[in-house]
C-alpha cells in the first residue's frame, strides 16, 4: 500500500499491520525512525484536538507534520464538537492525509472528563453526529463544495497549514479522499459491544479499530481478543473492516491474531516504543539500539528545534530496555540534556562493562 490511490481498495485485498496512535509518542520523529527501520503497513499520528486545530491552536499543527515515506498516513482527531470535527476533517483532507481516524477510545482522565475519547461510548447520538460530520467534510472538500478558505480560519492558521504542506511535499491540486475510521474500546465500565458496535457499523466507516479493553481497564489486565472476534462476527456483511488492538508484541504475533480471530488488520502500539524493529520481527543488537536512539534524537532536534530535550528521555530509557546494563544506563540517561551528552555514552550502550 504505497500510495493513497490504492489505500481504500487495498483494505479489500490486504490485512495491514499498523502503527497504533499513541499520545505523546507517535510524533513525526518517532514515526520517521519507525518508517526507516521497519515500516508499518499503515501509520497513525498521535491524536490532535479537533477543537484546537479548528480554532487557531497553531502549535498543535506540529502533531500533523508527516513525510511521504510514512504513507499511507492516517491523522487521528479527538474531541466532542461535531462542528469542530467538520472543520478539522476539511483541514486534514487539505493536508493530504490518507485517512482520518476518530478517537473514541482514549482512557485519559483529562480527555474523558471533557466528554471526548472513550466517554463518547456513553453518548452514542453525539458519536454518530461526529462521524457524520467527518464524512460530510470529506465529501464536501473532495467535491469542491468547501475549501480550506471557507471554514473561518485566521491568517496565522492558514500560514501554518501552508508550512505543513511544504514540509509534507503535498500538492493539493488533486485532493485525496481519505478513509474515515473510528478507534474505540469494548465498553466503559464493562463490555457493551452488543449495543455500542451496531451504532458505529450503522455509520459505515471504512474500518473500526477495537482495543480489547474497556475504559475502566485502561491498559491493565489482558486484552479480550474473543470479544474482538465477536465484533468481527457482528460486522459480517456490513462492508466495515475490523482491526484488532491490544497486547501485540510483534508482526508475527499480529499476523497470527489476524488469522486466528479473522480480523481485517491489526495495530501494534506500546511494543514499538524503544523497539522500531517490531514490524520486522528483528531482535536489535546494542549497536543498532544506540544508532536508532541517536537518529531519533537528531530528528527531534532538527524537526522541533524549539522543544526541550527532556521529553526524549522516555524514549532513551526504552531503547536501553533489555540491555545487560540497563539499570546503569538508565541512571545516566535520565540526566542527558543534549545530543553531545547522548553521543558520549556510546561505549556504555555498545560495550557494556560488568
Amino acid at each position: 500500500m504505497s500510495d493513497y490511490s490504492s489505500l481504500k481498495d487495498s483494505l479489500n485485498s490486504h490485512k495491514p499491520i499498523c502503527l497504533s496512535p499513541m499520545d505523546g509518542i507517535t510524533d513525526e520523529p518517532f514515526r520517521l525512525v519507525q518508517a526507516k527501520i521497519s515500516k508499518p503497513d499503515i501509520t497513525f499520528t498521535e491524536f490532535v484536538s479537533a477543537e484546537g486545530i479548528s480554532h487557531g491552536g497553531v502549535k498543535l499543527y506540529d502533531q500533523l507534520l508527516f513525510s511521504q515515506i510514512e504513507r499511507p498516513i492516517v491523522g487521528q482527531l479527538f474531541g466532542k464538537d461535531p462542528d469542530s470535527f467538520y472543520k478539522s476533517a476539511i483541514i486534514l483532507t487539505h493536508l493530504g492525509f490518507d485517512g482520518i481516524d476518530i478517537n473514541m477510545g482514549c482512557p485519559a482522565k483529562t480527555v474523558i472528563d471533557n466528554g471526548s475519547g472513550a466517554a463518547l461510548i456513553n453518548t452514542p447520538d453525539l458519536a454518530v453526529q461526529i462521524i457524520q460530520s467527518v464524512k460530510q467534510a470529506v465529501a464536501d472538500y473532495t467535491s469542491g463544495k468547501t475549501s480550506i478558505n471557507d471554514i473561518g480560519l485566521n491568517q496565522k492558521t492558514l500560514a501554518i497549514i501552508d508550512r505543513n504542506l511544504k514540509y509534507s511535499s503535498v500538492n493539493d491540486s488533486t485532493p485525496r479522499q481519505p478513509t474515515v475510521s473510528v478507534k474505540t474500546r469494548l465498553g466503559v465500565s464493562s463490555p457493551s459491544v452488543d449495543t455500542w458496535i451496531p451504532v458505529l457499523l450503522n455509520q459505515h466507516p471504512d474500518f473500526i479499530s477495537i482495543h480489547g479493553r474497556t475504559l475502566k481497564q485502561a491498559y491493565s489486565g489482558q486484552a479480550d481478543w474473543n470479544l474482538i472476534k465477536t465484533v468481527v462476527d457482528m460486522a459480517q456483511g456490513s462492508g466495515v473492516k475490523i482491526f484488532g488492538n491490544g497486547d501485540l508484541q510483534s508482526r508475527s504475533q499480529a499476523q497470527e491474531y489476524i488469522d486466528k480471530y479473522h480480523i481485517d488488520g491489526a495495530l501494534i502500539g506500546r511494543a514499538c516504543m524503544g523497539n522500531p524493529w517490531v514490524f520486522a520481527d528483528h531482535k536489535a543488537t546494542p549497536q543498532e539500539k544506540y544508532d536508532a536512539m541517536i537518529y531519533h534524537a537528531q530528528l527531534s532536534t532538527e524537526i522541533f528545534p524549539q522543544r526541550r530535550f527532556d521529553p526524549l528521555r522516555k524514549h532513551f530509557l526504552l531503547y536501553a530496555g533489555g540491555l545487560p546494563n540497563a539499570s546503569k544506563l538508565r541512571s545516566k540517561l535520565v540526566r542527558i540534556s543534549n545530543l553531545s551528552e547522548l553521543q558520549s555514552i556510546e561505549s556504555d550502550f555498545v560495550s557494556p562493562q560488568e
